[in-house]
């Protein structure tokens, strides 16, 4: 990791703490100062396709300034979605390669049944050390343990895309094109999506209906009876559901508008929460 950015905190604080190159430094990316307005479209006003809207950034950074949510909705619809191309371009410099099998950046590499956990989020990088401020897109997936085990991890930047795409890329992926960046992103997340996030879904869980107690991205405990975290202990009957949404994972209780429970949206596997729990609680 030599990429000045934006990183999960190591030292474990949930937030994100800007890398200058060489060292940690004490910046922290800014925590919201209140839950977000929660904005669920009505079931029939949402795309058929999730990725045909990529416009999240703008909307969810002018008010909070710092976040951006990912674009994964209440209700999985992994039977419905179509196909997607495989990725193959350069990004900082290095291959970047995903299709149905593996995702592949520079020197490492993952094939998608192996993937353990994932965690993709957005923030914005402020001006400094020679950049002006831009938004950084963060795709992750790894093997457990998560400080130490492999991962492929991809900081899409606009100026961190070459002037042309690769002959292998399609024309969607040349530089220029509105939103870039975040089209690329959505893709990877995509993949990602369809080739290994509904078999994590399925096996966290197989383990809760079978008795367990599943740590669920660092700071959530999904038990038989309900779930648990932050000193917050509800049941299933308590929950309606989650949602992403300023840079967290929200879980929110039944017969109330509220949030009550949040896990930082860059936490492993935080984004499978809302898939899980709608599973959980058929």
């Amino acid at each position: 990791m030599s990429q000045p950015g934006w990183y999960p905190d190591p030292y474990g604080t949930g937030s994100l703490r800007w890398w200058d190159g060489e060292s940690w430094t004490e910046r922290l990316n800014p925590e919201p100062v209140r839950p977000p307005r929660l904005r669920l479209p009505a079931q029939e006003q949402r795309p058929r396709d999730e990725y045909e809207e990529t416009r999240y950034g703008s909307q969810y950074g002018a008010e909070y300034g710092t976040h951006y949510a990912a674009p994964h909705f209440q209700q999985p619809t992994w039977e419905a979605r179509p196909a997607v191309q495989p990725l193959d371009m350069n990004v900082r410099g290095l291959h970047l390669y995903a299709d149905d099998r593996f995702v592949a950046y520079g020197n490492a590499s993952l094939q998608w049944p192996h993937v353990e956990w994932v965690a993709y989020w957005a923030a914005e990088r402020p001006a400094g050390y020679g950049q002006s401020t831009a938004t950084q897109w963060v795709f992750q997936a790894g093997r457990y343990p998560f400080r130490g085990g492999p991962r492929v991890e991809v900081v899409i930047e606009p100026e961190a895309l070459p002037g042309t795409a690769n002959a292998g890329a399609s024309r969607a992926d040349a530089v220029g094109a509105e939103g870039e960046p975040e089209q690329i992103w959505g893709r990877l997340i995509q993949l990602c999506q369809e080739h290994a996030e509904q078999r994590l879904v399925n096996e966290l869980a197989g383990r809760v209906r079978s008795g367990e107690s599943v740590d669920v991205a660092q700071g959530l405990t999904v038990h038989p009876g309900g779930v648990r975290g932050n000193r917050v202990s509800l049941s299933w009957t308590a929950i309606s559901g989650a949602t992403v949404d300023g840079g967290r994972v929200w879980i929110q209780q039944a017969n109330s508008s509220a949030p009550i429970l949040y896990i930082p949206q860059q936490n492993p596997n935080a984004v499978l929460i809302p898939a899980l729990l709608t599973q959980l609680k058929r």
